[in-house]
């Protein structure tokens, strides 16, 4: 499944996150449909009112685990960015370090 955050580069090493704008409602709507409509099996069958509830609320869990995974995948894509520009930077300061040495 993917994620609803897109990794959007810019110039030079300004990386933004964005997402839809209308996420937030969007999963309250969800929530709220959701709920109304267990709410019904849960009056034919005699069940407490706050099962509907319980039961909607999983759905939150679960985008919560969405937005957790992909905040993960964005953050080891970022890592990995990262690592690349460190190891580069660390061989060009250690190979300056020993032209330096050799002069001396």
């Amino acid at each position: 499944m993917r994620s609803r955050l897109h990794w959007i580069h810019r110039k030079g090493q300004h990386v933004t996150v964005e997402r839809n704008p209308t996420y937030m409602g969007e999963i309250f709507a969800k929530f709220l449909v959701l709920a109304f409509v267990l709410a019904f099996p849960a009056r034919l069958l005699h069940w407490d009112s706050w099962t509907a509830v319980a039961g909607a609320s999983l759905y939150l869990f679960w985008e919560l685990v969405r937005v957790s995974d992909a905040l993960g995948e964005l953050a080891t894509l970022w890592n990995e960015q990262y690592l690349t520009q460190q190891e580069t930077e660390r061989a060009e300061y250690l190979r300056k370090k020993r032209e330096q040495r050799g002069e001396q």
